[in-house]
């Protein structure tokens, strides 16, 4: 199917997005943070990029900018978690940054594949 980054500082979210959509035939590829994640993706090609929003070293919203600065039309799919609550929501601002899809966490893996299908233009 698809080469999909996920880019999250918290361990659980990439072990279980990892997981779930490698059962679901992804070849999946994580990175702990924004840093590293862009660093991944000059070594790899990927169809799709998930990640989160507020992390250590370099945030999604750069990693968001990166790619888009890049001029490549990579699918991003932009989570963080309870921002929607507080004074300043990231996640709009990733969107207007290029994020195609934006998820609220905690994020349902039924919602995640829904979100990763569009992405892909699979569904």
């Amino acid at each position: 199917m698809a080469k999909i980054l996920i880019i999250d500082d918290d361990e659980l979210i990439l072990n279980v997005f990892n997981r779930f959509l490698t059962g679901k035939g992804h070849d999946v590829m994580v990175a702990p943070d924004g840093r590293q994640g862009l660093r991944a993706l000059e070594r790899e090609v990927v169809d799709l990029v998930i990640t989160d929003i507020m992390m250590p070293e370099t945030d999604g919203l750069e990693v968001v900018m990166a790619i888009r600065g890049k001029g490549t039309s990579t699918p991003v799919i932009a989570i963080s978690g309870g921002m929607h609550a507080m004074p300043m929501d990231f996640l709009p601002m990733a969107k207007k940054f290029g994020a195609e899809q934006v998820l609220y966490k905690p994020v349902e893996l039924d919602d995640l594949l829904v979100a990763v299908n569009k992405a892909l233009g699979l569904g």
